[in-house]
């Protein structure tokens, strides 16, 4: 690959939006611990290419938000991307903002950081990156030169930064620290990661399909009939009831929506909304008194079924556990669920239902 090539394939693949949430939810499904140096943070970030000739051939700028404060760009940077003819590799130039916060910076939209000239920018050349290609990895390294990156912090004295990145196709992977040179302790390091990996969320989406078939592919109208029963298994009340699930997408994220019309006969109909989202390997969901999630039955293959797991907004009201069980034609689906308060149980409810729709015409924005 020639210089040229490989400064194109390193900025387009640099460029996207990203979020880190599968590698975030793998650590809480491990029983990972919640400790200030592991706070496992759901990550965004997004990275956009800049016509801004005042600055370079091949600009890029980056934004990345933390869960925990969105309004703030956590990272706020804008990168030069040219070939380093004595070091015979991609260079990026990191430019930094001058004046304000070095990080929790205001949100700057790219229209607007592609006017800023270069007397906007600090450089600080030992922070640059310099990229080799590994080929049999199919992925990019980029690093700092060991100890180059020094700067003088207000509390820490003399401080270097270490900073590492992998570009694969749909996955951006970092890790990022700081070190006191007076001891060489560990003045910081973002999240606790040795490597922060952040999916693109385009390939994320995808992925999302792939993994979750019997729940994609109940998206569509059903209607069917509620018969419920209390503990004694004596039944309650009978009514007919229309459910409408959606699923689409959105700035690369799968957002999932279900919409609940059901009433017995001598009463008004009552609508339910619940919103979510569908990410490692689940949907997560909630409406207005309950919230919970929902994943395929597991050991089957393809999946036929589905679990569902709800809990209430208010105390008083039960658990709910559900299980969904789908006909091999996608046309017909049964669900039982069980009703559950202080451990004990206090009724269930058979739902048999008959889909309406085609599942391609609900998929739109």
């Amino acid at each position: 690959m020639d210089s040229a090539t490989q400064l194109e394939t390193i900025a387009a693949r640099w460029q996207g939006s990203f979020h880190n949430r599968r590698q975030v939810a793998a650590h809480v499904a491990r029983g990972g611990p919640a400790a200030p140096e592991l706070t496992r943070e759901v990550r965004t970030m997004v990275v956009e290419r800049l016509q801004a000739p005042q600055l370079g051939a091949v600009v890029l700028y980056f934004q990345e938000f933390r869960a925990s404060a969105p309004h703030l760009a956590h990272r706020q940077r804008v990168v030069v991307l040219r070939h380093d003819p004595e070091r015979g590799a991609v260079r990026a130039e990191q430019l930094f903002f001058r004046g304000g916060p070095t990080y929790d910076r205001p949100p700057l939209a790219a229209s607007l950081a592609a006017d800023l000239g270069p007397e906007a920018f600090d450089r600080h050349p030992g922070c640059d990156l310099f990229f080799e290609a590994e080929p049999a990895l199919d992925r990019f390294r980029a690093r700092m030169d060991p100890g180059a990156c020094r700067y003088r912090h207000p509390q820490d004295g003399e401080v270097c930064a270490e900073f590492e990145m992998l570009l694969h196709p749909d996955q951006l992977w970092y890790r990022d620290r700081s070190l006191r040179l007076a001891d060489g302790s560990v003045r910081g390091e973002v999240d606790g990661f040795s490597w922060l990996l952040f999916d693109r969320a385009e390939a994320a989406a995808g992925l999302a399909e792939a993994t979750l078939p019997a729940l994609v592919r109940q998206r569509g109208i059903w209607r069917g009939t509620f018969r419920r029963y209390d503990a004694e298994g004596v039944l309650r009340e009978t009514f007919p009831s229309t459910i409408t699930i959606r699923v689409s997408q959105d700035a690369g994220r799968w957002l999932y929506h279900q919409s609940n019309l059901h009433g017995t006969e001598d009463a008004p109909l009552r609508r339910i909304e619940a919103h979510g989202e569908i990410h490692s390997g689940r949907v997560w969901f909630a409406s207005e008194r309950y919230q919970g999630w929902a994943m395929d039955l597991p050991g089957e293959e393809p999946a036929a079924g589905s679990l569902l797991v709800m809990h209430p907004r208010d105390p008083a009201d039960p658990d709910i556990h559900e299980t969904i069980r789908c006909s091999p034609d996608g046309r017909r689906r049964w669900r039982v669920s069980q009703l559950l308060k202080d451990g004990q149980l206090v009724g269930r409810t058979l739902i048999d239902e008959e889909r309406l729709t085609e599942e391609e015409r609900l998929t739109g924005d």
